[in-house]
């Protein structure tokens, strides 16, 4: 006589984990998403290395005269603003494969909390994203001429938290875009007030970091506590949120 075994169900990780692999997968099989946010990517970074005057990428001083710019403050907002559209391409097709395919039913309907969902998605989005400042990031700093010299470990640590919250924040209101017949539209209405001050303290940050500080010295700055609050903050908020945006 045989006993059946029960089945094992898998845990809240595994079911999230399989959602955003499931959205990779896809992704690598279609490319829809990745290729347009690198060549865009690419396309501003060329660009702005061309207009810039040469002296202007080469020199990276830590004062400059008064009504005057430093140059590592405009680099860095010429990264951030890279970053920025960039990931906002991520953010419009974050439900365009369910869309495409009628399967946004069957996506609800799949046994995992709201959350899970959301984090199975943002997980994704945060995947397209570093792939992209892998390429993006090197390629920015050689043809600028930046030194990061030993700031590279708080240079990753500063694009990581940042990307933290663009990602948690942009999830969200992609979620809330994909209700309405104007998608393309209404995300960057929604998401770009909202994502003001990580991209400020982004920027602070890394021009702090251009300009050869080191980690001790940005830590003390408010804008790195403003970025840890807003990525505590804004991820369980829109964890919690998330199925009010997500549900017709």
């Amino acid at each position: 006589m045989s006993v059946a075994i029960p089945r094992r169900e898998p845990s809240f990780l595994s079911k999230t984990w399989s959602l955003a692999r499931k959205d990779i997968r896809i992704e690598l099989r279609s490319r829809d998403t990745l290729p347009p946010m690198l060549a865009f990517s690419l396309v501003v970074v060329l660009l702005m290395a061309f207009s810039l005057p040469s002296g202007t990428i080469a020199v990276l001083p830590r004062s400059v005269p008064v009504g005057t710019v430093p140059s590592n403050d405009v680099l860095a907002g010429f990264l951030w603003v890279t970053v920025l559209f960039a990931g906002l391409v991520a953010f419009a097709r974050t439900f365009e494969n369910e869309r495409e395919a009628a399967a946004m039913d069957p996506l609800l309907l799949v046994p995992l909390d709201r959350s899970g969902l959301f984090l199975a998605k943002a997980l994704a989005n945060l995947v397209y994203i570093l792939t992209v400042q892998v390429f993006i990031v090197p390629t920015f700093l050689l043809l600028f001429q930046v030194k990061v010299g030993e700031g590279w470990p708080a240079l990753i640590l500063v694009i990581f938290l940042a990307d933290l919250g663009f990602v948690a924040v942009g999830t969200l209101f992609a979620a809330l875009a994909a209700q309405t017949t104007s998608r393309e539209l209404m995300l960057p209405i929604l998401a770009l007030p909202m994502l003001v001050p990580v991209f400020i303290a982004a920027v602070e940050l890394c021009s702090d970091l251009f300009a050869g500080q080191g980690f001790g010295q940005i830590a003390e700055r408010g804008w790195f506590g403003i970025l840890v609050g807003f990525d505590a903050i804004f991820a369980i908020v829109a964890a919690i949120t998330f199925e009010f945006a997500i549900d017709p």
